[in-house]
């Protein structure tokens, strides 16, 4: 079986990676002309972990990150809202939780490829798609043609290949954008897990992710398409927007290079139903179903994704049949995660300050044990 993936991203490498280690044929196709990854840290949670050991990759990924033991919600002021023992999950899920650098994950999912000789073709962007009940054909930028079995559109949030196939328009712009970077700060500023500080409209979060790195990302509410900053850049914004809240924030912007800032509006798109494609095609990652990073799930459910799209593959002789196992598996679970990190977003964002009281109150009242249990059901893995 030939496997076409439009993207090289996160998803379609892990997807590439999945069906050459099950015996498939496939070829990567990436628009642009060299895979360097867009991002600054990236959670890996035990389910994102235990899919990557179905792909032989789970040691090399925790090899180059860290396993923090807790994940804090505190308020700007530090006081401490819940706390969450998230390496509990490596007990009841076999697999650890890891934070790590987009880029090192990056590169161990290209050893991975080339480990399985699977094939990448950069600099070809994937302008149409078409299917017989036969074969699948993709057509690039510059009259190149491919025709598989299979197309999977793994081309991220404004994906190609979902236009084609569905036509749905934009995604939804989520009312708020973020600021990401990774900065090697002094070592008395490195923590020891992950926190996330909630504010009137305005988060931070921090969290090691090895070799003495810092991952932080800062979120505020805006109209849609508002421009940041004065003209001193995002670090004078961020420091303004942070002025006062607890340590380290203001030490870990000062301490980041602002060539290293990375700026992004956060969208996502209401869940699909039943089915992500149609036919010999479908989709894979954000190009299915993108989501709000309130949850740290985008990722992770894109793994999952390439090992539960392998397993159908391997299972079922029909093609297309294959893949409407593979979407029946997946739609009803990341629906559900989609909308549960719109709805967080939408209140660790609140900017009335009696709503934020309130918010404060009831989460530093509800047990860390209940909280565990969400936190379980979200990484409660199918692979």
């Amino acid at each position: 079986m030939r496997v076409l993936i439009v993207g090289a991203g996160i998803g379609g490498l892990s997807a590439a990676i999945a069906l050459q280690r099950r015996g498939m044929e496939t070829v990567l196709f990436e628009r642009t002309t060299e895979l360097k990854e867009i991002g600054a840290g990236i959670a890996l949670a035990a389910n994102a972990m235990k899919a990557l050991d179905s792909l032989g990759l789970a040691d090399a990924v925790q090899y180059i990150g860290a396993e923090p033991q807790f994940y804090e919600v505190r308020s700007w002021r530090g006081e401490v809202l819940s706390r969450v023992p998230v390496a509990e999950h490596r007990e009841k899920m076999g697999a650890a939780s890891v934070a790590t650098h987009r880029a090192d994950l990056q590169m161990a999912l290209l050893k991975g490829l080339a480990e399985t000789r699977g094939e990448v073709h950069l600099g070809t962007e994937c302008v149409r798609v078409d299917q017989t009940e036969e074969y699948v054909q993709a057509s690039f930028a510059g009259g190149r043609e491919e025709r598989g079995d299979l197309l999977i559109g793994a081309d991220g949030l404004n994906s190609t290949v979902r236009e084609r196939l569905l036509g749905d328009g934009p995604p939804r712009y989520a009312g708020y954008t973020a600021w990401r970077a990774v900065v090697t700060p002094e070592r008395e500023l490195v923590p020891q897990w992950g926190v996330e500080s909630w504010g009137r409209g305005t988060r931070f979060l921090f969290a090691p992710i090895g070799r003495r790195r810092v991952y932080w990302a800062a979120a505020e509410n805006a109209p849609q398409g508002a421009v940041h900053g004065p003209a001193g850049g995002a670090k004078d914004a961020l420091l303004g927007a942070f002025r006062g809240w607890h340590e380290p924030i203001e030490k870990l912007i000062r301490a980041t290079d602002e060539r290293a800032i990375l700026h992004t509006a956060i969208y996502d798109r209401d869940p699909l139903g039943e089915r992500w494609g149609e036919g010999r095609i479908s989709l894979l990652g954000d190009a299915a179903h993108p989501m709000t990073p309130d949850l740290g799930q985008g990722a992770c459910q894109a793994i999952e994704d390439a090992a539960v799209l392998a397993k159908c593959l391997s299972e079922e002789s029909d093609p297309a049949l294959a893949l409407r196992h593979y979407e029946a598996h997946r739609t009803r679970r990341v629906a559900t995660i989609v909308l549960r990190s719109r709805r967080l977003g939408r209140v660790a964002q609140l900017e009335n300050p009696l709503l934020c009281r309130l918010r404060d109150v009831l989460l530093k009242r509800t047990p860390d044990r209940m909280l565990l249990r969400q936190a379980e059901e979200i990484v409660a893995c199918e692979v």
